[in-house]
């Protein structure tokens, strides 16, 4: 199995493999990072072609990640350290999904929606950016959005909002300002973040932190 690479729901079928004979690295991801991804199903074993153009570069960054002593200090370090390697691994996830889906009929809202939550916190990221990664005109993608009632800049913005809720709600980031959430979340700063939030339908960005300690 040396240099083989799957996508599994769990890791119950590994328990059988002759592990002392394996170099085994695992990577594991929170099942809320994987909300809106077509993820494995409970059992299954999903190979991941080695021409995938993301695999080499997310086993290579997870392996020095795993060799490198994490200062505990460091809160913010180790949050951009985990995001980073969070993005590669989904980048891995959407490109071996779609090789799987091979000879069945594209869903590009499916797609665009596995790239957009992997890649939100990127300032850069747009629709023409997004259409580009899946190789798609613009019109094409926004097509696929419209026929289920969204568009692909509120995706964006609501996968935006969505990592900040998580910023603003976790004891470990009060120290960023709420400019810093706004700019770590892929907006412009605090109140881009708060224009972003009332357009979603939620509370302030301050007031979203506050009533979390109250």
């Amino acid at each position: 199995m040396e240099n083989d690479a799957f996508l599994l729901n769990h890791d119950a079928a590994l328990r059988t493999a002759p592990l002392e004979r394996l170099r085994l690295l695992s990577i594991v991801l929170p099942a809320e990072v994987l909300t809106g991804f077509a993820a494995p199903a409970p059992g299954e074993i999903r190979p991941v072609s080695r021409s995938t153009s993301l695999l080499d570069p997310a086993v290579a960054f997870a392996e020095r990640a795993a060799v490198v002593d994490g200062d505990p200090e460091s809160a913010f370090g180790n949050y951009y350290l985990e995001r980073l390697l969070q993005e590669m691994v989904l980048g891995v996830a959407v490109e071996a999904t779609r090789t799987a889906a091979a000879g069945l009929p594209p869903d590009h809202h499916r797609d665009a929606l596995n790239l957009i939550i992997a890649q939100a916190s990127d300032p850069t990221l747009s629709p023409r950016g997004v259409a580009g990664q899946l190789r798609l005109s613009l019109r094409q993608l926004q097509r696929a959005f419209r026929a289920r009632g969204t568009t692909v800049e509120r995706e964006i913005r609501r996968s935006r909002v969505e990592h900040a809720m998580s910023l603003l709600t976790d004891p470990a980031y009060d120290r960023l300002s709420i400019e810093e959430v706004g700019r770590y979340s892929g907006l412009s700063g605090g109140s881009s973040l708060a224009r972003a939030m009332a357009q979603e339908g939620r509370r302030a960005p301050s007031e979203v932190r506050r009533r979390r300690e109250d």
